[in-house]
This record gives C-alpha cells, structure tokens and sequence, in this order.
C-alpha cells in the first residue's frame, strides 16, 4: 500500500516533462520554418549608382597558369550597357551549374540556415549590347574557393559607371562551368597557411594578366571595346594579393586594390590601396585574429612591413565576408556570429565599398597616383586612415 501511494507523485512529473518535450519540439519546429521562409525570400541586390546600365557575360579565356588539365578559364565580365538593353533577359544570380558544395561562404556547416542564392536577384542584363567604347578594364580577383556571383554588386557597380569589369574564375572554385562544362574542384580541409599562399597568388596573378591580355586583343572574347591603354587590377583576400602581384607584371596597370588580403612577397613598385576591416590583421596591428593561428597573424604583419602599400584605409565594423555579396546575405541565428561579415550594417558597407572602390579607380585611371588615402574619396567616418 504504501509503495503504491509512492508512485503516484511520478505522473505529474513525468506529464510536464512531457509537455515540456513538446514546447521545445513545436519551437524547434517554428524557427525551421521561419528559418525556411526567411532565407528564401526574394533578396534584391541594392541597385548600381551609375548612369549606365549593365551588361553581363560569361566567356572562356586561355589561362595564364600552367595547368595542363585545365588550360582554358571561364571569365565573368560586367560592362555598361546600351540603354536599349532593357528588353534583353535579366542575367541569372547564380546560374546553372555554378552552384555546389563550398561555393556559398561562410562554411558554417549548416546550409539551411544561410541564404538560398536562388532566391537573389541582381541588376544586370544577360549578353546584354554593350554601350559604345571603348572602356576602362577594372580586373577584379576573387578570393579563396569564393564563387563568382559573390561579387555581383561590385561588378554591377563599377560596370554602372563605365568600367568592365572583368573577374577569372580560379580552378579554386568548388563548382564552375568552362566551355559549357561543368568542373568541380574539392574545397581544402583548411585554408592555406602563409609559405602555401604564394603559389596560388602567382598563379591567380598570371591568370588576371592572361584575362586582361584577352580582353585587348585583335579578337576578343566579348563585344565591347576594351581601353587597352590602362587598367586597375582589384581583388579580395588571396585575390587582393594577386591583384597587387599581377599589376607589377602589367605594364598597362596603373595601380591596384587590394581588399582585406595578404601582401605579395614583392613589394610594389605602382600605387596600391590596401582596404581592410579595423580588426583585420592583413591591415592593422594589433589586430582581432579572429581565430587565425599566431604565425599566421605575423606572416601576414611581417608581409605588410616589408611590402607595404601606398596608402591603407579601413573600414570599420567591416569583417572579412563584407566585402562582397555576402554582407547583404541572410544568415539565421546562432550562425550569424560566424558569417565573418562583421557589425557594420549592410547598406553602409555597400556605400562606404563602392564608393571607395569607384573613387579610387578614376584617381588611378586619370593620374596614376594614390593619395595617402586615396584623396579623390569622400571619405565617410567608417573609412580611417592607417600608417602602412
């Protein structure tokens, strides 16, 4: 009797436990949902500033790096367009084939918490008429296994404004397509350490000088007349150290950018602009780290004091993913901490970038020189000078 009684208090206990269990499952339940809804809702790319509107196309190069098993590039090329070009069918964010595993920075392991990138809009025009010539070429060097369509608002935007903009795609590139064919390449376990970096700087760069090399041939790969006389060469992370390396090779380079990347081992001889966060250790010392190994935060110091840049200017609140696509993605809770885009806001990313970005190509273009920060940019207060 007594151990019958006993029992008895258990089923209260067991109840709430139980509802307890179902509170949690329903609310699991509701944030997948509203997670689903969320990243698949139309993202439209904030419109380019420029008074062109734009073209975009995706050509096949010869390469510049040896590579026997791939000797051809695919190249993705922005470029002002003929008013006319409205009528011409939109150019597909990510278009078939060139999405696949590792092609959507930050690998946070979680797909379906991050932006569906089918659901992203852009601004430009596919194969669009091009406007009348010729123009300035900006060639433009993506990062580490990033996909290309990461840096549509940059090409939209500079194209906007009268430049091609032109970006090769590395074999570092997860998924792509070359002469119509899809390739794939397996993403690293982990990202280069600094003594690996130097050959995929050398490469990519002898790659940007192939691109520019083609686009100002007797028969280039696209229709719009390329200024064959100058250039700026740009890129980002591991791109933004080839940029600086490739325009050294390029006697028509007139300068470089170099966003939030490594120094090349040389030191350069023309005008460059190395743009970080406030935190990045690429730009700054003493810097965030952010996770990165110690003898990699003084490779990457070491570089930057013996190769330093013609002038440094930083973006604060910016992190390294902000500077490209990335920062207007949407990303779910809790893998909102590990995107790498930062604190800054997304809309004044884009206008501290892009305004610093077209700033910095016309002084280049027009003098050739860089001011200690890049002196023909309105600078906002996100944007701070740093001694190199």
């Amino acid at each position: 009797m007594t151990a019958a009684r006993s029992a008895r208090p258990r089923r209260p206990v067991l109840r709430r436990a139980g509802t307890a269990a179902l509170v949690v499952v329903l609310l699991l339940l509701g944030y997948v949902v509203l997670v689903g809804v969320l990243r698949s809702r139309t993202l439209t790319l904030p419109a380019p500033s420029g008074p062109f509107a734009v073209g975009r196309t995706i050509v096949t190069v010869p390469a510049g790096a040896q590579a026997p098993d791939e000797p051809r590039r695919a190249a993705w090329v922005w470029y002002p367009a003929d008013p006319g070009s409205a009528n011409a069918p939109p150019a597909y964010y990510v278009p078939e084939g060139w999405s696949g595993p590792g092609t959507l920075p930050p690998t946070v392991g979680l797909g379906w918490l991050l932006q569906d990138v089918d659901a992203v809009v852009a601004w430009a025009r596919r194969d669009a008429a091009p406007a009348p010539g010729p123009a300035p070429a900006v060639i433009l060097a993506p990062g580490f296994e990033t996909a290309p369509w990461m840096y549509t608002t940059l090409g939209e935007d500079l194209a906007s404004r009268g430049h091609v903009v032109a970006l090769l795609v590395p074999t570092t590139t997860p998924a792509r397509l070359v002469d119509g064919r899809p390739r794939s390449s397996p993403t690293a376990p982990t990202s280069p350490t600094g003594p690996e970096i130097d050959p995929l700087v050398e490469g990519q760069a002898a790659d940007m000088a192939a691109l520019f090399g083609s686009l100002t041939s007797a028969d280039p790969p696209i229709r719009t007349t390329v200024d064959a006389r100058r250039s700026v060469f740009a890129g980002h992370s591991l791109g933004g150290a080839a940029a600086v390396y490739a325009c050294e090779r390029e006697s028509r380079c007139v300068g470089s950018i170099n966003m939030d990347g490594p120094q090349p081992a040389h030191r350069p001889t023309k005008p460059e602009l190395l743009l970080g966060s406030d935190r990045s250790c690429a730009a700054v010392s003493p810097c965030a780290g952010d996770g990165l190994p110690p003898d990699y935060i003084d490779w990457l110091t070491q570089r930057r004091t013996t190769s330093p840049p013609t002038a440094t200017a930083t973006i604060t609140g910016a992190g390294h993913t902000a500077f490209g696509d990335p920062v207007h993605y949407f990303v779910a809770p809790p893998a909102g901490a590990a995107s790498g885009v930062g604190t800054i806001p997304a809309d004044r990313m884009h206008t501290v970038l892009t305004s610093t970005l077209a700033g910095t190509v016309e002084e280049l273009l027009d003098t050739g020189r860089l001011g200690p920060v890049a002196s023909g940019i309105t600078q906002p207060p996100e944007l701070l000078p740093q001694t190199s």
